[in-house]
């Protein structure tokens, strides 16, 4: 204590002392007052004085004003100049302080920065943090979704760049020059696409890829036209806005409007949770194309990929079959070019036209049958469509999406009770892409997040964990893609698979008129020799009944016994929910049954279940899974090995009336003929037969009666809960 009381004393016998108060905080000795220039000056205190100041400093820091005064009395200072020295000790000690507390904060702070950098690194390289050894995390984490969409990214620039200079090597390869002795070319070949061999008809081929990459180009031009544009391009409809077609043929460079086609013309803005890079890679990627939008294309092939000129633009010609869920209406199929260029600063745009009469009428398809090279050709024709990205800003996972659809069909090709859905553009117009995309990236944003449900507290919801929340939520991907097959899916006749159409007067008992016919498929269970599977599917229209007022009958677990065999009778209960949007009702599902058994069941049946709701559509697909399955998936489990037969119904609107409102509107919409907006209801169940031969017509017979009677039993629930006074078979 002496020795540091003295290191003190020369310190402050080395420098002046300002007797100003010079502390920054509040303190209770200091008093404001009016001090003459003389008192202001810096002096000197004696090594004495200091040493006595310090110990008293050290017995009582903030001393009062008697001890003040009779400490200044004894060493010769007036009360004042004590107060001051004391308050300057204080702020020095207190920096001090300060200072000692910074440098801490500084090691603590570089210590957990190299702790960071190593647990970084760890996760990176999925090793353990103790001993190092690898492992396999448990969940997507944030930095590895983010490095995901950077991979796609750079993935994108990589297919791009080989595209480039796949071409420049075919430039060079068919220039004229000398006839010298060549080694072979390396050729970058792009997943999906078809590298076109250099030969002695090189010269036919870049023609080919000119007059393609000029129609690309005008395609583009029309379509950034009518993604940017308003009025009087664009004139707003109590349902929306429509396009001008005398404003547009004024501006249109491309032909259109063939005799007897009928033109559809939609556009519609949203915003979407997603990478502009990654949504790019995505939109031209065939493969992942198809899967970002599995209730509307069915199917997609490559089959070729011109660069354009500038980097970052890519031509492919593509084909592609999209569908709405229903049996009844054809898939739409076109032959296409798709185009994605940077079109200004923060814009980018993926383009859709079809090229039919460009390369003739078969050109880039691989099929030799001539009834569908002539629906290809006649059908549809896939005017300047696509969409128009905006980025929202740096850092941002938003972007802003503008979908144009402009196309024109032959009428003549679509059953009388669809004509009213595909002219509103509900069946494969702009709102019907942009809803699913932004379901889709919805659905993504739930698969990869690290928040799983809970359990409620009566235990009716069980918890489920991360890993489990991932295994529900891809099998029921995985379900919906069958029940879409079942439902739109081309049937094929091989030996395999049967086509049946079960007839309104067939079987025993006598039926309604309102009663639809049902189309069977049969088909052989994938690893089994003997059982077969049934899928029946039918389609109806009820007219002045909203798509929404059915799709809540549905979703209504106290009356689900009124329609399903599986709840017999009674209500179910969700074993566990994951929410897989933003609006009520979007939901991946756990139902189990309240009905008692008397217990001679050895394996008990789960529901697993998807509803998912937009203004385009609803759905409500299930499919029955034994217990042991089920509960092994929800605890993190294989779900690949979980067979799969799901039934359900989409509900698409009629057409006929408004549905842009908000599904959750309690209001039903009126259209402009002032009829409530009516809907298409699409029933499809599929069932095991065990044993069943396909030569067995008896027993087969016995079976599409009894599922044939089942869909009629349920039309006739949902019609009575609905209150519908017309239902008419599709």
């Amino acid at each position: 204590m002496e020795k540091e009381g003295q290191q003190q004393v020369n310190a402050y016998t080395d420098k002046d002392t300002d007797y100003t108060d010079g502390e920054g905080y509040n303190n209770e000795d200091y008093t404001q007052e009016t001090e003459t220039a003389a008192s202001k000056r810096q002096k000197r205190h004696t090594p004495e004085q200091i040493r006595e100041l310090i110990s008293a400093y050290q017995q009582n820091h903030h001393p009062d004003e008697p001890t003040r005064r009779a400490l200044g009395e004894k060493i010769g200072l007036e009360a004042k100049q004590v107060q001051y020295w004391f308050q300057n000790q204080r702020s020095q000690m207190q920096a001090k302080a300060m200072e000692h507390n910074s440098k801490a904060a500084q090691r603590q702070n570089a210590a957990l920065l190299a702790e960071n950098a190593s647990l970084r690194q760890a996760m990176l390289k999925r090793s353990c943090f103790t001993c190092g050894g690898a492992t396999v995390p448990a969940e997507l984490l944030a930095e590895n979704h983010r490095l995901l969409m950077e991979n796609a990214r750079l993935r994108g620039d990589y297919m791009r760049a080989t595209e480039l200079l796949n071409q420049i090597v075919l430039q060079h390869s068919a220039a004229p020059g000398p006839a010298v002795q060549r080694p072979p070319a390396v050729v970058f070949r792009r997943p999906g696409a078809v590298v076109l061999p250099v030969d002695e008809g090189a010269s036919k081929q870049a023609d080919r890829d000119t007059r393609l990459r000029r129609h690309a180009e005008a395609a583009m031009d029309q379509f950034v036209m009518l993604a940017t544009s308003g009025e009087p391009l664009w004139l707003p409809t109590p349902d929306g806005e429509a396009l001008s077609y005398l404003g547009y043929q004024k501006k249109a460079t491309l032909p259109m409007h063939h005799g007897g086609l009928i033109m559809e013309a939609t556009r519609e803005t949203g915003i979407v949770r997603a990478f502009v890079a990654d949504l790019i890679v995505k939109l031209t990627d065939a493969k992942r194309w198809c899967e970002m939008f599995p209730d509307v294309v069915a199917s997609v092939t490559t089959n070729g990929a011109i660069t354009a000129g500038d980097f970052g633009s890519c031509i492919q010609l593509m084909n592609a079959e999209l569908w709405v869920q229903s049996p009844r209406l054809h898939n739409r199929r076109i032959n296409f070019l798709r185009y994605n260029k940077r079109v200004a600063e923060g814009q980018w745009a993926v383009m859709d036209v079809s090229v039919d009469g460009i390369l003739g009428p078969s050109a880039g398809r691989r099929t030799t049958d001539a009834t569908a090279v002539a629906n290809n050709t006649t059908g549809c024709r896939l005017l300047p469509s696509g969409c128009l990205i905006e980025d929202m800003g740096k850092g941002n996972d938003y972007c802003k999406i503008t979908w144009v659809v402009h196309a024109e069909y032959d009428e003549t090709m679509v059953p009388t009770l669809f004509r009213p859905l595909l002219r509103s553009g509900k069946a494969f117009g702009a709102h019907r892409w942009l809803a699913s995309l932004q379901s889709q990236y919805e659905y993504l944003t739930i698969l990869h997040s690290s928040q799983v449900p809970r359990g409620d507290k009566d235990n009716t919801v069980a918890a489920i964990s991360s890993m489990g929340k991932r295994g529900i939520l891809e099998l029921a991907k995985r379900m919906m893609a069958v029940f879409y097959s079942a439902v739109s899916g081309p049937v094929t006749q091989t030996s395999t698979s049967n086509l049946y159409e079960w007839p309104a007067s067939a079987g025993t008992d006598a039926r309604r008129t309102d009663d639809a016919a049902v189309r069977m498929v049969t088909w052989k269970k994938p690893g089994s020799v003997a059982d077969l599977v049934l899928s029946a599917s039918t389609t109806v229209w009820l007219p002045n009944t909203p798509p929404q007022l059915v799709f809540q009958y549905l979703c209504d677990g106290q009356r689900r016994g009124e329609w399903d065999v599986f709840a017999n009778g009674t209500a179910v209960a969700e074993l566990c929910s994951v929410a897989t949007g933003p609006l009520h009702g979007n939901a991946v599902s756990v139902l189990y049954s309240n009905v008692t058994t008397d217990g001679t069941d050895s394996k008990k049946v789960l529901m697993l279940q998807q509803a998912c709701t937009d203004a385009s559509r609803s759905m409500v697909v299930y499919a029955p899974v034994e217990e042991d399955f089920m509960r092994a998936v929800m605890n993190g489990g294989d779900h690949a090995s979980v067979f799969l037969m799901p039934s359900g119904f989409a509900v698409l609107p009629d057409g006929h009336g408004r549905v842009r409102d908000a599904p959750s509107s309690s209001s039903a919409p009126i259209g402009r003929d002032n009829h409530t907006a009516g809907s298409i209801l699409t029933m499809a169940c599929q069932a095991l037969l065990p044993g069943l031969s396909s030569s067995d017509k008896h027993a087969a017979d016995r079976a599409f009666d009894d599922v044939g009677n089942l869909l009629c039993h349920v039309l006739k629930k949902i019609k009575a809960a609905v209150k519908a006074n017309i239902v008419t078979p599709a």
